[in-house]
């Protein structure tokens, strides 16, 4: 588990000799990229916000959000994309939600999850882990965010709406990206709580059904899987 003050030591050998590296990890910077490398490290790709064009960070402008550090993650939040959104190509879909989250009502500093999953597997970095997410109301501050980029909700929860691109399941590959994903981050943070976007306090009163009814099974899987609490 990481803290501010751990350091490790790391052995190299090369021909005859040995040669120690005494690392830091209160490095948040380095912990970003441990997080990256440790995922790419299971076959999965993983695209930074720099290779999907993400908007520059916008820390100003009335009733936008402020921009804050955050980093004692002890929460995961899971979402899904939304009723209009289906399986398809992960940096246009991720561009979109970010406009709705950047130009719209909410007026968000950048995206407001931390990490995005498309169908086929790939992780895509959203909001920089260094800086609070913006994606559970109220409840943002040590939570990290991890959208699923489609839709989630079940025939019963889409009835009437006329754009609903209902998933029955997840694809497997998205499913074990985020395994993968979790992992990653629970070996870097002391997580103890995974839930749905719903299920946070406060959220259901608000009319929350994210990540809808098929999200919400992976996301008792996932509790499960990794011996974490319901919010």
């Amino acid at each position: 588990m990481v803290t501010e003050n751990t350091t490790y030591v790391r052995f190299e050998r090369k021909g005859q000799r040995t040669f120690t590296h005494t690392i830091s990890v209160n490095d948040r910077a380095a912990t970003r990229e441990a997080i990256i490398n440790q995922v790419r490290s299971h076959g999965n790709g993983f695209v930074p916000r720099s290779d999907w064009n993400a908007k520059p960070y916008v820390e100003s402008g009335e009733g936008r959000e402020t921009l804050a550090l955050d980093w004692e993650y002890t929460k995961i939040a899971i979402h899904h994309a939304g009723r209009s959104y289906a399986c398809g190509v992960g940096a246009f879909q991720l561009q979109d939600v970010e406009h709705e989250h950047m130009d719209g009502p909410i007026k968000t500093a950048a995206v407001g999850y931390h990490y995005a999953l498309d169908c086929s597997g790939t992780v895509f970095e959203g909001r920089d882990i260094r800086f609070k997410g913006a994606n559970v109301s109220k409840n943002n501050t040590g939570t990290i965010g991890i959208v699923l980029l489609e839709n989630l909700t079940s025939a019963t929860e889409t009835v009437g709406s006329f754009f609903a691109k209902t998933m029955n399941g997840i694809p497997s590959a998205q499913k074990d990206a985020a395994h993968v994903l979790i992992k990653a981050l629970h070996d870097h943070f002391n997580i103890t709580v995974l839930g749905g976007h719903r299920e946070f306090p406060n959220q259901a009163s608000e009319g929350k059904i994210c990540p809808g009814n098929v999200g919400i099974s992976f996301v008792q899987e996932l509790r499960a899987a990794f011996g974490l609490s319901r919010p």
